[in-house]
């Protein structure tokens, strides 16, 4: 590839100029994606201003509904419930104000006396707002009635009227049309394609704009209600809409007081497509200005190079070329001009008068050689020798190289070796550091001992519990020492250099509990109650060590990826013997494993916290003591919340 690229001069300079513009593109790419970014953090503002607008427009809606009707209750035709002054007020009220469908007033009773238009239902006892305002005795909004004759939903807004008696004597009632609201949709001038919704609270469309009347009175999507259902009262996200448009929604939810629902839920949507156009015709506007320039840079470089450079290179081709064919009187002179290809010809110059020189010595050499024939079977004879010595070091100069031929391959497989070393060294850390922490604080002991021996203040309990501590400081240094130990036969088996061990008979629940006391430290960073389920008289005769590496790394494994550091964990440990096999069951209630990391459990260098400093042996090291050492088997058990189940079955 580089001599493809870099074989002539045009095409180095081809590729330098193009090397050059990629600096330019990747900063317009950059820029590119920062405006594409401003631009939608702009839309997301301006689509929940616009939202927040109409939301308020709402409000006041309800408001100037409250006050209008508060008006009318306390004028004094309504409160005397005066028929014939209604039927005139009623509709003039209608006619100043076009948002409401019809005004009406009922009786205590529910009777409608008036209505404003007329022909509306003649009794609203059994209406729930109607009931809902009497028992309230305040303003009340109703739910949001259909109405299939004329496809549109309105609201009904509810006052209740008091007499002259300074009791209720009837209600008012405004039933709003929602379709009001599609005029400030239209009035607002928003981008082609934007959408207007209003949602109640179980997710019915209300209306919405524009298609009103195929998307009146419908569910709503699912994953919008829930977008909008959140903790959060407003707000913009990203999704899909029922006519398969992507748009920038905005919502906002309503709380009305005196509304028997409990909020509602406003959208506005603004496509994202039309959203990035002007960022994507600013991105294309400015990649096809780049590439303009790129051919125009190559087209110069192109043209200067053949003017400054290929014209002098080919007089020099030329006369290497006479100079290969013999002539070697052959000069470049001036014709190459000044510059590095100037320093080029002068140099071939040169060349080409020491070959000429050379050629005059060799004619000479020639003729002093037809002077010197007769000595020639010496020389050779000498020459002879000669070689013979040297192809006797030469010999010996192999077999050297296939000496450290043979070295150099051992000392690549010790690498690899070193790599894997280096891989499980955090395994060996925890049995040597729990180690290092006993023999520390066995020294500081020692310590304190001997200098109240030395004071003359030493007393018999303090030898006691120091020769206690002793004991047991002791005790977990052999331990974990030992166990360490097992951690390095363990790693042999993954490194294919296994290394035969002594069986031994030993008691399983005993050993268990030593083990879990040598881990005593590493379990104090979570402190999980570990339960053991294993008879007193279970003895095997088996390979403890290949015991200890698998619980070891099954604990450390629940440690670092089972538990969270707050957790208050349980590790339960079953052993039980049947048919001639052991069956060690290891389960712990954290947080367990989704299928694809199960499944990869036991690969070797498979981890999910490698910058937590693991390495991915551990489990396999598990697999390979339990299969190849104890000839046994083993499973793994996990989901996700249900905690880790380990079995495995061993002949003893």
């Amino acid at each position: 590839m580089p001599s493809f690229l870099f074989g002539s001069i045009r095409k180095t300079l081809i590729v330098l100029v193009l090397l050059a513009v990629l600096p330019a593109l990747a900063i317009l790419l950059y820029t590119g994606r920062e405006l594409r970014r401003q631009v939608v953090q702009e839309e997301e503002g301006y689509a929940l201003r616009q939202v927040q607008a109409m939301a308020a427009h709402h409000e006041r809606v309800v408001d100037n509904a409250r006050l209008l009707l508060m008006a009318l209750a306390k004028s004094s035709e309504v409160r005397n419930l005066d028929i014939a002054a209604c039927r005139t007020l009623l509709p003039e009220i209608l006619a100043s104000n076009t948002a409401y469908v019809s005004f009406s007033l009922a009786n205590a009773d529910g009777r409608v006396l008036v209505a404003a238009p007329e022909g509306a239902d003649t009794n609203i006892s059994a209406s729930p707002f109607f009931r809902a305002a009497m028992d309230s005795g305040s303003f009340f909004v109703g739910n949001y009635t259909f109405v299939q004759a004329k496809r549109r939903v309105v609201v009904h807004f509810v006052q209740p009227v008091v007499g002259p008696d300074d009791r209720i004597v009837g209600v008012l009632v405004a039933d709003f049309d929602l379709s009001y609201f599609g005029r400030i949709f239209y009035d607002t001038h928003l981008p082609e394609a934007s959408v207007f919704t209003l949602t109640d609270a179980q997710g019915m469309r209300l209306t919405r704009f524009p298609e009103t009347e195929k998307y009146t009175w419908v569910r709503d999507l699912p994953q919008m209600v829930a977008r909008m259902s959140g903790h959060k009262e407003e707000g913009t996200f990203l999704e899909t809409g029922v006519d398969g448009v992507r748009r920038l929604y905005s919502f906002k939810r309503l709380h009305f007081q005196g509304a028997s629902f409990p909020y509602l839920m406003i959208r506005l949507g603004i496509p994202v497509e039309l959203a990035l156009s002007e960022a994507r015709a600013v991105i294309n506007r400015n990649v096809g200005l780049l590439a303009l320039a790129t051919v125009l840079a190559l087209v110069t470089a192109w043209c200067v190079g053949e003017v400054t450079m290929m014209r002098r290179l080919n007089r020099l081709i030329e006369a290497t070329g006479r100079v290969k064919a013999g002539d070697l009187s052959s000069r470049i002179g001036d014709e190459a001009g000044s510059g590095e290809l100037g320093q080029l010809g002068s140099a071939f110059d040169s060349m080409a008068e020491e070959l000429e020189r050379k050629e005059r010595d060799r004619s000479l050499a020639e003729e002093q050689l037809r002077r010197l024939n007769e000595e020639l079977e010496e020389r050779v004879a000498k020459r002879t020798e000669e070689l013979a010595g040297a192809n006797r070091n030469l010999q010996q100069t192999l077999n050297d190289l296939q000496r450290m031929q043979k070295q150099l391959v051992l000392a690549e497989k010790l690498a690899a070796l070193g790599e894997l070393v280096a891989g499980v060294a955090h395994e060996i850390n925890t049995p040597v550091g729990v180690a290092l922490s006993a023999g520390s604080t066995m020294a500081e002991k020692n310590r304190n001992l001997a200098e109240l021996f030395g004071q003359g203040e030493m007393k018999r309990s303090d030898l006691t519990q120091f020769l206690e501590d002793s004991r047991e400081g002791t005790e977990m240094i052999l331990m974990n020492l030992d166990r360490a130990s097992n951690l390095i036969r363990s790693f042999k088996m993954v490194a294919a250099d296994q290394v035969s061990e002594q069986r031994r008979t030993f008691e399983v629940k005993k050993y268990i509990e030593e083990l879990l006391l040598s881990l005593r430290p590493k379990l104090k960073s979570i402190n999980p109650h570990v339960e053991i389920v294993c008879e007193d008289n279970v003895v095997i005769e088996s390979y403890p060590g290949a015991f200890s590496q698998i619980l070891t790394n099954l604990i450390v494994n629940t440690l670092t990826h089972g538990f969270d550091p707050a957790q208050a964990g349980t590790i339960r440990i079953e052993v039980r013997r049947t048919d001639g096999n052991l069956e060690l069951r290891y389960a712990d209630n954290g947080k367990g494993m989704p299928a694809e990391i199960r499944d990869r459990i036991f690969e070797p260098f498979f981890t999910t916290a490698r910058g937590q400093g693991s390495t991915g042996l551990g489990m396999h090291i598990v697999f390979n003591i339990v299969t190849r050492t104890l000839g046994g088997t083993i499973t793994c058990e996990s989901t996700p919340g249900q905690g880790t189940v380990f079995v495995m079955t061993m002949p003893v």
